[in-house]
């Protein structure tokens, strides 16, 4: 097994000092699996959880080759956006009004955009938008959705000059990178001066988090570092970024968000997937009821300033 994997030191502060939390309790064969979907997922395995004696962020220790990350991600499809697509939507536009709320700019860059649902908000409100994101069937589908301008690409790659957008998002990114600061200090390059960035994550010290421990939804393979706002204000000041701060925007999650991951955790969403697909009647239906709440119940959101 060990060549699948590799030790880093605290992807937040590069220290090398650590506590182990948990044990994994994956086997080798798990390694071999590609990502599915990053979406609606029961959680179930997970990597083993350190916390830096330093910084106090939490992180898988050791993890799988980024090379092997990176080219599962870009494997990776995109079935279930038409499940999550309204709720994604609704939640977008209050991420937008949060953004506008902190910068008046007009060029904005999302980092991991995934199927475009953000951007496609922030198009709409007058934004001139770039995206960036690993899987290549996402990209496909942002730019047959909603035409938006969408690369699939790590961010290292893309070389953007420097000082060239106002603002840059990154909703869910951190937490599935092996590498979150390297990727901010880019960010912190190809910002203005006085650029906005907005960072979320999950937080592992909310009150789903704190209740349900390693059961928690959140604790799965794909998530390789589980920040909490204070970790996460200090990678993005580690960063260069300044006035780190904690806001929240209003949350979506539709019933089929909800139910889905119940059903795959006991084994029998594969016998009913069809019930919640969009050309049903009940997928519709179970799609359209969501459920809204404030993100700071269960994720860490921070803004900073280049």
């Amino acid at each position: 097994m060990g060549a699948l994997l590799e030790y880093r030191n605290c992807p937040g502060c590069g220290h090398n000092d650590f506590e182990v939390l948990f044990e994994s309790n994956m086997e080798q064969s798990d390694f071999q699996e590609d990502i599915d979907t990053v979406y609606m997922l029961p959680g179930g395995k997970y990597g083993r959880h350190v916390k830096c004696r330093n910084c106090r962020l939490i992180y898988v220790n050791p993890i799988e080759k980024a090379s092997k990350i990176n080219h599962d991600y870009f494997k990776r499809e995109s079935d279930d956006a038409s499940i999550i697509r309204r709720s994604r939507l609704h939640a977008a536009e209050s991420q937008v009004r949060l953004v506008k709320k902190y910068n008046g700019g007009r060029s904005l860059l999302d980092v991991g955009c995934g199927e475009g649902f953000f951007l496609f908000k922030a198009s709409e409100t007058g934004y001139i938008t770039k995206g960036i994101e690993l899987s290549q069937d996402a990209t496909v589908y942002a730019r047959r959705e909603f035409g938006l301008d969408v690369e699939a690409k790590p961010i290292e790659e893309s070389q953007f000059p420097q000082n060239c957008f106002d603002v840059a998002t990154l909703w869910q990114v951190l937490e599935h990178v092996p590498y979150p600061l390297t990727i901010l200090k880019e960010v912190n390059r190809i910002l203005k001066p006085g650029g906005l960035l907005v960072a979320s994550t999950p937080d592992i010290e909310g009150i789903p988090a704190r209740i349900l421990r390693n059961k928690w939804w959140n604790m799965r393979r794909i998530h390789l570092n589980q920040f909490t706002t204070k970790t996460l204000k200090n990678i993005i000041e580690n960063a260069g970024f300044t006035k780190a701060s904690r806001v929240s925007y209003r949350e979506s999650m539709s019933l089929a968000m909800l139910v889905i991951p119940v059903l795959k955790r006991f084994g029998v969403y594969e016998y009913v997937k069809d019930l919640f697909s969009a050309s049903s009647i009940f997928g519709r239906t179970i799609s359209k009821m969501r459920i809204i709440y404030p993100s700071r119940l269960d994720t860490c959101t921070v803004i900073g300033f280049k």
